[in-house]
């Protein structure tokens, strides 16, 4: 019987990842891997664990496990400016949209149909959706973004509080979960209503920790590029980069508070654009297997 952590050794000798085949792990994970619901996006994966400082991305094949800095359990500040500064959530979500629709162009027509768990049309309504929600982002950016913080998310906020209390009510037969719903409803809700009321204020408390994130994460980074520059898991110039781009949104953040708001704006729609047409071309890919399907010609 062999267990995940028996594989783990060369992270301790400086290699950043370790890949570790499913058939090679004979123990589950859980309970001492414990799954976690927030990460920042990685291609293929399906579900997350964590382990201290460890970090597993579960695959369809295998184990894909880092060693972070810092257990995020034991010292979550720190583990958010130095094992997941904005720059690297930005850069990791948009490689994992590219990722996830190159592979979905290229999947088997018949695996794909097998794995659908949406019409190609209604992939085909999210991907217009996105498309709308992304335009409507980039004309807030190029002419007046407060709309966005004063209307659109208070209401994004409003309306998701609202669907988890819908969601509570319909569970009344799992009361616990219920209730547990209809609480963090309620709160999300509320938070919504005083977002459209003190908009302003959340803002500027925004900047303030975007200020104090980008800096940190900056520091840390830099600090490590001139400590272990030979000696770096990821490599001297993405480290680096990392760290040099953290430090310029930093400035932007201090000197052009409002460019920099412009900037993470675009960039979401960006994501969100780049999210879209990957449905898009998902569904289209989708809508052709399914006529070939019914042709005979995948018989």
């Amino acid at each position: 019987m062999s267990t995940l952590e028996s594989y783990l050794d060369a992270l301790h000798q400086g290699v950043y990842q370790v890949v570790v085949p499913k058939a090679l792990v004979t123990e589950p994970l859980e309970p001492d891997w414990k799954r976690s619901p927030i990460n920042v996006p990685s291609a293929g994966t399906i579900a997350s664990y964590r382990r201290g400082q460890y970090h597993a991305h579960e695959t369809v094949s295998d184990y894909r496990v880092h060693m972070d800095r810092y257990d995020p359990e034991k010292n979550p500040l720190m583990h958010l400016i130095d094992d997941a500064p904005l720059v690297l959530m930005v850069y990791e979500t948009m490689d994992t949209i590219l990722v996830t629709g190159r592979d979905a162009t290229r999947k088997d027509p018949l695996q794909r149909l097998a794995d659908q768990h949406m019409s190609w049309k209604l992939r085909m309504g999210f991907g217009v959706l996105l498309w709308a929600i992304a335009t409507i982002l980039l004309i807030l950016a190029f002419s007046d973004v407060t709309a966005f913080f004063a209307l659109i998310l208070p209401s994004l906020v409003l309306f998701i509080g609202l669907l988890t209390i819908v969601r509570g009510i319909r569970q009344r037969d799992r009361k616990e979960h219920a209730d547990r719903d209809i609480v963090r409803g309620s709160l999300v809700a509320v938070a919504g209503v005083a977002l459209f009321v003190f908009w302003e204020l959340y803002l500027v408390l925004i900047l303030l920790v975007l200020v104090i994130w980008f800096f940190s994460s900056a520091a840390v980074t830099l600090l490590r590029v001139i400590r272990e520059r030979g000696n770096l898991p990821n490599g001297f110039w993405y480290t680096l980069g990392l760290g040099v781009s953290s430090l310029v949104l930093g400035i932007l953040a201090v000197t052009l508070p409002e460019e920099l708001v412009d900037l993470l704006v675009i960039l979401l729609a960006g994501i969100v654009l780049m999210a879209g047409a990957f449905l898009v071309l998902d569904a289209y890919g989708l809508r052709n297997a399914a006529r070939l399907m019914e042709e005979g010609g995948f018989a």
